[in-house]
C-alpha cells in the first residue's frame, strides 16, 4: 500500500481544492486521515486524494458537501484502504508529538472559557483547531470529553449554571452530529447503540458511535432515554452484531435489567445473539451480570477502538 507522503499544499494542487477548504473538510467531516511525519508534519496519501476527488465529483451532481463527504467516506471503506494512512494511525502518531499534552490542556482551557462566556463562535473555533491538530479520536479523548466532564463538575459545585451545562452539551452534540453522516455506509459489522430509560446523558455514547463509524462499523443510534421495548424491537428487526447500552448512572441500567428479564424468550434470544455489552460511568460488573451483558470499561474512545463484533475487548 502506498505511503502517505503529500503535504496539504500538494494535495490542494492535485485536487484543485484550496488548503482552507481541505482543512474544513477534514475537521468538519473527518474526510481526511493524515499521518504525522517524524518532524510533526501532517502527511496525506492516495486514499485522502481519492476521497477529496470523489467529494468534488458528487458535489458537482448537486448534493450537499456533507452528503458528498459521507458518501465518499462510505465508498472508501467499502473498497478498503488505499494506503497505509488508515483511520487511527495518524492520531496515534499525533499523540506522540512533542508538547501535545500541553496543547490539549490549552485547548481545554480555551473551550471552557468559551462555554463560560456562552461564546458559540469562539467555542467552534477552538473545536476547529482541536479537530485539525489532534484528529477526531484524540480530540474526543483529550479535549472534548474531559471538557464535558469538567462542565458537569462545575455545574455540581455551582461554578457553572444549568444554562452553561446545556450550552456545552448542545454545542458538542452539534459537532459530533457532523461526524455521523457516514454511519449508513460501508459493509462492516452492525451496531445498535442506546441509553436505557431515564438516562438523558448520551454524549459519551455518541462519541463511542463516532469512533465506531470511523472504523467502518455501520451504526444505528437510538440515543437517550430509549424504552426497553424500542431497543428490543430494533434488535429483532436489525439482527445487529453488537448492542451497546450505556449510562452514567447505575439505577437506569438496573431498572432496564428488570425489564429485560420480563421479555419473552424470542426477544431475549435476539438480544443475546447480538453480543450485548454495557458501558458508561454507571456500568458495573454487577449490573452487567444482571443484564446478561459484557462490561465494556474505559473511556468511550478506547472502548470503541477495542471492541470487536462479539462485544468483547480485542487482546
Amino acid at each position: 500500500m502506498a505511503a502517505a507522503t503529500m503535504r496539504i499544499g500538494e494535495l490542494a494542487t492535485r485536487t484543485g481544492v484550496s488548503v482552507h477548504v481541505l482543512r474544513v473538510w477534514e475537521r468538519r467531516y473527518g474526510l481526511l486521515t493524515p499521518r504525522r511525519s517524524t518532524g510533526g508534519y501532517r502527511l496525506y496519501g492516495p486514499s485522502d486524494e481519492w476521497r477529496v476527488r470523489e467529494t468534488v465529483r458528487l458535489r458537482a451532481t448537486g448534493v450537499s458537501t456533507a452528503q458528498a463527504a459521507a458518501a465518499a467516506l462510505a465508498a472508501s471503506r467499502q473498497s478498503g484502504p488505499h494506503d497505509s494512512a488508515r483511520s487511527g494511525e495518524g492520531t496515534a502518531t499525533a499523540r506522540d508529538a512533542p508538547a501535545t499534552a500541553v496543547e490539549r490542556g490549552r485547548l481545554r482551557d480555551h473551550l471552557l472559557e468559551a462555554i463560560d462566556q456562552f461564546d458559540g463562535s469562539a467555542a467552534h473555533a477552538v473545536l476547529d483547531v482541536t479537530l485539525e491538530q489532534l484528529g477526531v479520536e484524540e480530540a474526543l479523548r483529550g479535549v472534548v470529553l474531559p471538557v464535558l466532564h469538567e462542565t458537569g463538575v462545575r455545574w455540581a459545585d455551582g461554578t457553572f449554571t444549568v444554562a452553561q451545562e446545556h450550552f456545552a452539551s448542545n454545542l458538542v452534540r452539534s459537532r459530533l452530529a457532523t461526524l455521523t453522516l457516514a454511519w449508513d455506509g460501508g459493509s462492516g459489522p452492525l451496531a445498535v447503540l442506546a441509553c436505557p430509560p431515564g438516562e438523558q446523558h448520551e454524549l459519551g455514547l455518541l462519541a463511542f458511535g463516532v469512533v465506531l463509524g470511523r472504523a467502518g462499523w455501520r451504526v444505528r443510534y437510538l440515543g437517550a432515554d430509549t424504552p426497553v421495548d424500542t431497543l428490543t424491537s430494533a434488535v429483532q428487526s436489525l439482527r445487529p452484531d453488537l448492542v451497546v447500552l450505556a449510562s452514567v448512572q447505575t439505577d437506569p441500567l438496573a431498572a432496564a435489567a428488570d425489564e429485560l428479564g420480563r421479555l419473552d424468550r424470542s426477544a431475549q434470544r435476539a438480544l443475546r445473539a447480538a453480543h450485548f455489552v454495557v458501558g458508561g460511568a454507571g456500568a458495573t460488573q454487577e449490573v452487567a451480570e444482571q443484564l446478561g451483558a459484557v462490561l465494556l470499561d474505559g473511556d468511550p474512545v478506547e472502548g470503541a477502538r477495542l471492541v470487536n463484533p462479539r462485544g468483547e475487548h480485542s487482546p
